[in-house]
């Protein structure tokens, strides 16, 4: 794992579900990763619930043209039998504990 490229909010999830000894993949290439149309580098991926965990900035993502390409990758990485749970960082940040314990039900907040 590579820790100098992991945002700040990335951080506080990699270190929450560490501490609870929760196994993950951090930064996985999915259906070729940047280099395919579609394809994306999930946050945190879980296999044994078969969720996938997007940390998403708020200014990065808020942006039209960026929801539209996460709405695609969503799709895709859903249709390949994954649960995508969208976790903002001022949710992260605010309210961690209700956050993390939703997405690890496949739940977002709202």
């Amino acid at each position: 794992m590579n820790i100098q490229i992991m945002s700040d909010i990335e951080a506080i999830v990699h270190k929450w579900l560490t501490d609870r000894k929760i196994e993950f993949t951090f930064q996985s290439s999915m259906l070729g990763g940047r280099y395919e149309m579609g394809g994306s580098v999930a946050d945190f991926r879980l296999d044994e619930s078969r969720i996938i965990l997007r940390v998403h900035g708020d200014y990065w993502h808020r942006p039209i043209d960026k929801q539209a390409t996460d709405s695609v990758q969503r799709e895709l990485l859903e249709s390949d039998g994954w649960t995508v749970v969208d976790l903002w960082g001022s949710d992260i940040e605010n309210n961690l504990e209700e956050t993390l314990s939703k997405a690890l039900r496949g739940e977002e907040v709202l």
